[in-house]
């Protein structure tokens, strides 16, 4: 019995072993597993794993490992051995199979590594490290910034991203990433280079130029620019970054700052009664309420049919049957009064519309605010004239009296040249 439960100890130990060997084995990747010649070496990235010399009669081999030109590693081992060592961060193993002879000595190795995420270079070096090429690491440079550096709350200012690529590899898939800070707006932009692109060494350009409008006052600190890249082999770097200028803002807010030109029309009209062919006066009362003045400002009064547009101030230009009036300006605080005069031509109730339209600067957008509106006068009634009633009888009730008056003066005339002779 006790013989069994160490049995059963033991299967389990070796089962649970073999699954650790295993586990081992499997997080292992296997970048090479064949033979290099005495001379030669094996490249991953920008290190070299030569083979200097191989002792055929003792079975073993001497690796030595560079980091380009830099020696990091030299070792000695037999067959069925293993060194390792670190390449960013993963493990790299080489184990010597076995060593053989002939013209050159060779060595048949595996050499594994714990993830090849990393590995964008590999393969055998005729020649070991000193014929290897190497790919080199870009440096970029980012600068950010801004001018002026002092504005006012409504200004501008212009914000300028250069690269520079100061290091000793092109760099590729270069990507930029920049940001509007809060409490400005975009006014405009200029260059904006948002697609992946290259850089060849030495190459310097503009990435963003942009102009920022100020919405608060305050002292204001902007985002860097950053941007990721590689290099010509496809190794990706660390996140570059520029610096992060600040800009002075002075003033009121952007909604303090603001100003508006408020112009008010009123319409009164004398009498709002008035028999046909009568006349009515009408008076617009116009005045600038806000704190901006006004442009442009422009009224179309719209007559309708039965009544008639009979005469108004000299400002006022009939275009197209249609009164028009135009005041290239309007100050704050400015009043006006306009009058004009029309017809009465029909029976019945009427309003008169008069549209508006004026524009004005509010200090802060680069655009005229432009303002347009409409407003109606109170009814108007037309009723019947004096002698309406007169020319609303059968024509008949005029004609007989006018046929007799006709006759008894024809008559008349006829007995007084009889009388005569």
């Amino acid at each position: 019995m006790v013989q069994t439960k160490r049995m059963l100890v033991l299967i389990i130990c070796i089962v649970l072993l073999s699954m650790m060997s295993a586990g081992n084995a499997s997080a292992k990747q296997i970048l090479y597993n064949s033979t290099i010649e005495d001379g030669d070496g094996y490249q991953i990235n920008n290190y070299v794993i030569d083979v200097t010399d191989v002792f055929v009669d003792a079975e073993t081999a001497v690796f030595k490992v560079y980091e380009k030109d830099d020696l990091k590693h030299d070792k000695m081992i037999g067959d069925d051995k293993s060194f390792s060592f670190e390449i960013e961060g993963e493990d790299v193993e080489v184990t010597l199979v076995s060593v053989g002879g002939g013209i050159l000595p060779r060595v048949t190795v595996t050499i594994t590594i714990s993830d090849d995420d990393i590995v964008h270079t590999k393969g055998v070096v005729d020649g070991g490290h000193d014929k290897a090429s190497f790919s080199g690491t870009p440096i970029l440079e980012i600068t950010k910034t801004v001018s002026p550096q002092e504005i006012a709350v409504g200004e501008t200012a212009r914000v300028t991203v250069s690269v520079t690529n100061a290091g000793d590899d092109d760099a590729t898939g270069v990507r930029f990433s920049d940001s509007i800070p809060a409490r400005f707006v975009l006014q405009e932009s200029f260059v904006s280079e948002t697609g992946k692109m290259s850089l060849d060494i030495g190459d310097s350009r503009q990435i963003f130029i942009y102009e920022l409008k100020a919405t608060e006052s305050g002292t204001f600190t902007l985002d860097p620019t950053t941007a990721t890249f590689s290099n010509e082999a496809g190794g990706d770097f660390p996140q570059a970054s520029s610096n992060s200028p600040t800009l002075t803002v002075e003033g009121d807010s952007l909604e303090e700052a603001m100003k508006e030109a408020e112009l008010q029309f009123t319409i009164s009209l004398e009498p709002t009664s008035v028999q046909r062919t009568g006349f009515i006066d009408v008076k617009v009362h116009i005045k600038n309420t806000g704190d901006a003045p006004a442009e442009g400002v422009s009224m179309d009064i719209l007559i309708p049919d039965g009544l008639e547009f009979e005469e108004g101030d000299d400002e006022i230009e009939v275009v197209g049957n249609v009164p028009k009036l135009y005041l290239s300006s309007f100050g704050l605080q400015q009043e006006k009064e306009i009058s004009y005069r029309v017809k009465a031509n029909s029976e019945g109730t009427y309003t008169i519309t008069t549209q508006y339209s004026y524009q004005y600067d509010n200090a802060v957008d680069e655009d005229l605010q432009e303002v347009s509106d409409e407003l109606t006068t109170t009814s108007i009634q037309v009723v019947k004239g004096q002698y309406d009633s007169l020319l609303e009888q059968p024509i008949y009730v005029y004609a007989i009296p006018l046929v007799l008056i006709i006759a008894i003066g024809g008559w008349i005339f006829y007995r007084h040249r009889q009388y005569r002779f």
